[in-house]
């Protein structure tokens, strides 16, 4: 087997890494730890611990804990963490309420996070009408089209729906633009009644309807929407259908910990 510089180099970012799981591994359990003592969990030279101990604090995985000379698990690598945890139980909360939308109505429904200034569909679950080709599971749609991305863009900070309507990140088929001065009326539209509305503005003759999720802290983390022929969604059982999206917004809120739309 051939060796060279880079085989070396591997093996060297192989052990570092190894290493450095090591410390996650031990600082997970014990929540905070000396460095002479992890030194010893990990069978290292207490000063290439300190040294790793240093790398890792300054990139936010690890900080110094409140006994002099200890360390815990950082901030930033919680963070992550519990970012990757939440979105996990949105999808398992959101769920229930996304299969009893789709038997309800019939129609597909669909459970989409924010992206920058997209929504990424991460469920969707067919009914038995129309098949839309927009929105597949894993695609995304700009914030300003369809009923779930326009349910997400309504309710973020003012600041945030701004660097969002100065964004130029359309893809191709993605639907156009509409005018900043509509949108921004219809963002208010939105956020008043507590839906969205798509009517055709993603794919002709479709229609969708959409609503917030917000966590625990009352922030918003999702949307849920309905999607299917235009009668089925928007004709004589609209406000049925309103009520029903709305109320399983609601639910999977709460399900979240979020009171204040209780």
């Amino acid at each position: 087997m051939e060796s060279g510089p880079d085989t070396e180099a591997g093996s060297i970012g192989l052990e570092l890494i190894a290493k450095v799981d090591a410390v996650m591994t031990a600082l997970e359990p014990r929540g905070e730890i000396s460095a002479a003592d992890l030194a010893v969990v990990i069978d290292e030279p207490l000063s290439s611990t300190y040294r790793m101990l240093q790398s890792l604090a300054a990139i936010g995985w690890v900080d110094r804990g409140p006994r002099r000379g200890s360390y815990r698990l950082g901030l930033r690598l919680m963070t992550i963490g519990g970012l990757i945890e939440d979105r996990i139980d949105i999808r398992q909360s959101a769920l229930p309420y996304l299969q009893s939308l789709r038997d309800d109505v019939e129609a597909t429904s669909f459970l989409c996070l924010r992206r920058d200034a997209r929504a990424v569909c991460v469920e969707r679950l067919e009914g038995q009408s129309v098949s839309s080709l927009a929105m597949r599971l894993g695609g995304s749609l700009p914030l300003y089209a369809g009923a779930a991305p326009r349910a997400l863009l309504a309710f973020l900070p003012a600041s945030e729906q701004r660097a969002v309507f100065r964004s130029n990140h359309r893809l191709p088929g993605d639907p156009a633009q509409p005018d900043q001065a509509d949108l921004e009326k219809d963002m208010a539209v939105v956020k008043k009644r507590g839906y969205a509305i798509s009517d055709g503005d993603v794919t002709p003759g479709v229609a969708a309807l959409g609503a917030p999720v917000f966590n625990h802290r009352h922030e918003l983390v999702a949307a849920i929407s309905i999607s299917g022929l235009r009668a089925q969604i928007l004709g004589a059982q609209k406000s049925r259908n309103v009520g029903l999206i709305v109320a399983a917004a609601r639910s999977v809120s709460a399900a979240l910990g979020d009171e204040a739309g209780a």
